[in-house]
C-alpha cells in the first residue's frame, strides 16, 4: 500500500462513518488484544496484582468481541409469518460501552494513577476489599457448609487486605482525616480514590476521567449519557420510541456514535497497558503499519496532553 492509500485508509478507520468501518476498527482491536493475550505470560510480575491486570486485558478483549457481535443485530419472524426487520439496539450497546468505561476507569484508578509502591498497594488492596466485602452480602444461614467455610476464609482475607493497607508507610504518614477517608471507602465497599500531595481525594464514576488524561470534550457528561440507558430512565424510553422509524435509521447513527466513544476509551487502555507492561511494545510492533498508525493516532487524539 503506497503512502497516499495508507493515509486514506487510516483516515477512513478513524472517522468510522458507517457500520462497515466500525466493524473493521473492532477487528483491529481484536487482533491486537488477542496477540497480547498470547504473549501475556511473558510480561510483568507474578503477584496477584499483575495477574489481575493481565486478566483485565482479556476482559477488554471479550467486551470488544461482544461489541462486534452487536453489529449483527437481531430480527424476528412470528409464527404467522410477520417479520421484524433486522435492527441494532444502541441502548443495549450503550450499557456495554458504559461497562467498558468503568473497567478502563478501574484500571486507571488501580494501576495507572498510583505512582509509588505504597499508592499501588493501597489502591489494589482497596479494590480487592471492595469485591470481597460485597460478596459477604450473600452470606446467609441457609448456605451449605462448604459455602460457609469459604465465607469464613474470605473474612480472614478481608482482615489481611485491610492490614496490608494500614501497614504501609504512606497510610501511616497521612493525617487522621485522610486515614479516615480510606477507612470510609473500605466501609463503603469502594476504592475510587487518588493521592495528591499526601492527601486522599475521592472520585465518582462521573469525574473519574480527570485522572485518565482524556480530553474534556471527549468525556464531558458521557458517563451520565450512558447511564441513561443502564437504568430505565424516561429519556431512554422516549428515545427508543423514535429510533426505529421505517423511513429513517436513527439507530444506526446512535450505534456509530456509541462505538466511536468506545474506540477512544479502548485506545487509551492500550496505551496505559503498554506503559504498565513495556514488554508489550514488542507485540504492538508486530501489527501492520496501518493498524499501528490507527491505534496510535486514536490515542493521541483522545489524550489531554
Amino acid at each position: 500500500m503506497n503512502k497516499g492509500n495508507l493515509e486514506k485508509e487510516v483516515f477512513r478507520l478513524m472517522r468510522c462513518d458507517n457500520l462497515g468501518d466500525c466493524r473493521d476498527m473492532l477487528n483491529i482491536f481484536l487482533e491486537y488484544f488477542f496477540r497480547v493475550i498470547r504473549n501475556n505470560d511473558k510480561v510483568g510480575g507474578s503477584t496477584s496484582m499483575y495477574k489481575d491486570a493481565r486478566m483485565v486485558n482479556q476482559m477488554i478483549f471479550s467486551k470488544v468481541a461482544h461489541l462486534k457481535e452487536f453489529l449483527n443485530g437481531i430480527e424476528y419472524q412470528a409464527t404467522d409469518g410477520m417479520r421484524l426487520n433486522r435492527i441494532i439496539d444502541p441502548t443495549l450497546l450503550a450499557i456495554l460501552v458504559r461497562n467498558i468505561f468503568e473497567t478502563i476507569g478501574m484500571f486507571n484508578v488501580v494501576y495507572v494513577k498510583p505512582k509509588s509502591n505504597d499508592e499501588k498497594s493501597i489502591l489494589y488492596n482497596l479494590w480487592v476489599l471492595a469485591g470481597l466485602n460485597y460478596r459477604q452480602r450473600f452470606a446467609t444461614e441457609s448456605m451449605t457448609e462448604d459455602a460457609k467455610r469459604k465465607v469464613a476464609h474470605e473474612i480472614e482475607q478481608i482482615k489481611t487486605f485491610k492490614e496490608r493497607i494500614t501497614d504501609t508507610k504512606l497510610y501511616k504518614s497521612l493525617s487522621l482525616k485522610d486515614q479516615g477517608k480510606i477507612l470510609t471507602k473500605i466501609k463503603e465497599k469502594d476504592y475510587k480514590i487518588y493521592f495528591e500531595n499526601n492527601e486522599v481525594h475521592f472520585l465518582t464514576w462521573s469525574d473519574i476521567t480527570k485522572i485518565m488524561n482524556i480530553k474534556d470534550k471527549i468525556t464531558d457528561e458521557m458517563y451520565t449519557y450512558f447511564s441513561l440507558y443502564a437504568h430505565p430512565s424516561n429519556v431512554s424510553v422516549f428515545q427508543f420510541a423514535n429510533l426505529f422509524k421505517a423511513s429513517e435509521e436513527h439507530f444506526v447513527n446512535m450505534t456509530i456514535f456509541n462505538l466511536k466513544y468506545s474506540f477512544f476509551l479502548i485506545s487509551t487502555f492500550i496505551d496505559d497497558y503498554r506503559n504498565l507492561f513495556p514488554e508489550i511494545m514488542q507485540t504492538f510492533e508486530t501489527l501492520s503499519i496501518r493498524d499501528k498508525m490507527v491505534l496510535h493516532n486514536l490515542n493521541v487524539i483522545s489524550r489531554a496532553t
